[in-house]
């Protein structure tokens, strides 16, 4: 177990104990939530749109348990997978989810197990122009540590290598505008989150305040914020909390220089309470930045300052090289506890508008998160670039992600690089090609390399059934040799929609 995994093997965490129970009931209660929204005035209004899918598939793979080279075992992966895509516009409701549910059997462990990917979106306007919800629903199998093996045809014997997050969180907010002169926004979120043996646990509440100047006081545009966070996490076994609370106030200003050209200050400070952590991490921030339009197909905003005792450097560059290929580049910095990061990062999913998909803030599919649970309270900063492209017949997207999480007894950084490109051969057939890098540092001083390259046939029978199969190689290189192992796995299935 490496030194950001949280303890999580304890008689709770088997399958089949309480955790799924509450897992069970907390989606009880968003579907209620749900289909409230739906009887609420001009909900029967919605368009919904939904498709459905069943698919089986077999893998085998050269390496099942993932050991070092030369003590290889082989093992099969069967895998029964229902899925689900639904899409709810109307007025005053928004609804987006893409979910999947796998029931799993490996030869090399026996017995079965459950995959889920459950992603959900909803926002719902309660008073007009006013008064709105947000609801994110997500629960997902996470790896343990980012330096995890990882079977690259998702075929290992990985059980004891990931485990289930399941969060809600719900988001009422009020915004008014008055007039030309200013707007602001009073904005509450409750997440409640539960971790496989229930003994990584967490609440977290914020209430956020802004107030913005407008129009009128151009081409100033003074800004007043105020935050204030309360996480509180049950720690696992023989570990400590990661409790954490937070309120942070800032005055910023926006000089615009001409209609394409501004530039930004701002001066704050927060105030940190972290009993677990040794780190005066309160005190003043402050950044100067500017934001760019150069061009109708760019939008540039960056700031550099120091907030938590850390340089800090936020950044979003939007670049349209053509009408079917675009850039983007983003840079940010934030204080996570635990599992909140990546609560954190699934109340950022959004829907591209094009495709329907849910995708990062980056623009990327949601599927490419997956950096491990690190316990502890971290300075997290990230440097994240896509390109996502579409020519017809042909896709590409291309992603990379840099995470540098400072704890208190040392820092762990991830890299990850990413890349796939599909092209349709006909009507019925197409090839994916894609490939993944990933490089681990962790505060243990390990170091750990991983590749990956994989190949997929998608071929449709009919206008509702489509069978596949696959080849994927995997190696790892670390500074430890008990991680190292090398792995093929070969995969045939198939799939239908309704």
């Amino acid at each position: 177990m490496t030194a950001d995994a949280p303890d999580l093997k304890t008689p709770a965490n088997r399958p089949g104990n309480r955790p799924a129970v509450r897992a069970a009931r907390t989606a009880a209660g968003l579907i209620s939530l749900l289909a409230a929204s739906a009887w609420a005035p001009y909900a029967w209004s919605v368009d919904w749109q939904a498709t459905y899918s069943i698919g089986s598939s077999l893998s085998l793979s050269s390496n099942a348990r993932l050991r070092r080279e030369g003590e290889e075992e082989a093992g099969g992966t069967a895998r029964l997978t229902l899925g689900a895509v639904a899409k709810g516009t109307g007025r005053r409701l928004k609804f987006n989810t893409n979910s999947s549910i796998s029931l799993i059997s490996r030869t090399i462990t026996g017995g079965a197990d459950v995959d889920q990917r459950l992603r959900a979106i909803s926002s719902f306007e309660l008073l007009e122009n006013q008064v709105f919800v947000d609801g994110n629903f997500t629960s997902t199998r996470e790896l343990i540590s980012s330096a995890s093996p990882i079977s690259g045809g998702d075929a290992a014997a990985d059980r004891d290598q990931r485990t289930s997050v399941t969060s809600i969180s719900l988001s009422p907010y009020w915004q008014r505008r008055y007039g030309r002169w200013a707007q602001s926004l009073v904005r509450y979120r409750h997440t409640e989150v539960i971790a496989e043996g229930g003994t990584n646990d967490s609440r977290n509440d914020s209430l956020e305040l802004q107030l913005v100047g407008g129009n009128k006081i151009a081409p100033w545009r003074p800004a007043l914020t105020a935050e204030a966070v309360n996480n509180n996490q049950r720690a696992s076994a023989g570990r400590t909390e990661n409790d954490l609370t937070r309120f942070s106030i800032a005055f910023g200003n926006q000089l615009a220089l001409s209609r394409r050209y501004s530039l930004t200050a701002s001066i704050g400070y927060d105030k940190v309470d972290a009993s677990n952590d040794n780190r005066d991490l309160s005190g003043v921030s402050w950044s100067l930045g500017t934001i760019m339009r150069p061009g109708p197909r760019t939008n540039i905003s960056f700031s550099f300052g120091q907030r938590f005792g850390e340089p800090a450097i936020e950044a979003d560059m939007r670049y349209e090289i053509t009408p079917r290929l675009s850039l983007r580049l983003q840079a940010t910095q934030n204080l996570n506890s635990g599992l909140q990061r990546l609560v954190n990062d699934s109340n950022l999913v959004t829907v591209d508008p094009l495709t329907g998909e849910l995708v990062t803030p980056a623009g990327v599919p949601a599927g490419f998160v997956n950096s491990g649970i690190n316990a502890g309270i971290s300075v997290q900063q990230t440097f994240e670039a896509s390109l996502v492209g579409d020519y017809g017949r042909n896709r590409i997207i291309v992603s990379a992600v840099q995470y540098q999480r400072e704890f208190d007894d040392g820092n762990d950084q991830t890299t990850r690089v990413r890349g796939s490109f599909t092209r349709t051969l006909s009507p019925y057939l197409s090839v994916t090609a894609s490939s993944f890098y990933r490089f681990n540092s962790l505060r243990t001083a390990v170091e750990t390399q991983t590749l990956n390259g994989r190949l997929d046939l998608n071929y449709r029978i009919g206008p509702r059934a489509t069978v596949f199969s696959g080849y994927s190689f995997t190696t790892r290189l670390s500074d430890d040799a008990n991680r190292e192992y090398v792995e093929h796995v070969g995969t045939v299935g198939g799939r239908v929609t309704f």
